[in-house]
């Protein structure tokens, strides 16, 4: 009978373990486009849940907005059936893209700023 307990104990210790490890790595923290362009940083790693409004001129550009501001993304799946409706969230790397990079480096605008998407996933659709 003992030896149950324990066995029960155990099991109770990792069913504990496992929901607040799980819980941990799935709440990745979201950033707000308005705090990406008040305070980029080349290179830093960021999510993003918003949505895609419009396909820019470039091959791969897309208009995003998470309802704080809007920001060009590079997303590189030229085939990506972008609906306004859809809320996605993105993960990818923060990128100064300027015809000036020295100047883009010191005082980015946020024409400069952009997200290279790494992943993106359907949050919410209206299909």
């Amino acid at each position: 009978m003992r030896s149950l307990q324990k066995i029960n104990t155990v099991f109770t210790l990792v069913a504990i373990n496992t929901l607040v490890c799980g819980n941990a790595l799935s709440q990745t923290e979201v950033a707000t486009v308005s705090s990406i362009l008040d305070n980029p940083v080349e290179g830093q790693e960021v999510t993003l849940r918003g949505k895609i409004i419009e396909q820019q001129q470039g091959e791969y550009d897309y208009l995003f907005t998470d309802g704080t501001s809007k920001m060009t993304i590079e997303l590189e799946d030229d085939n990506y059936p972008y609906d306004p409706d859809t809320t996605i969230e993105i993960s990818g790397v923060i990128d100064f893209e300027s015809q000036h990079p020295e100047e883009a480096k010191q005082d980015p605008t946020p024409e400069d700023i952009q997200i290279n998407v790494d992943q993106i996933s359907v949050v919410t659709s209206n299909e």
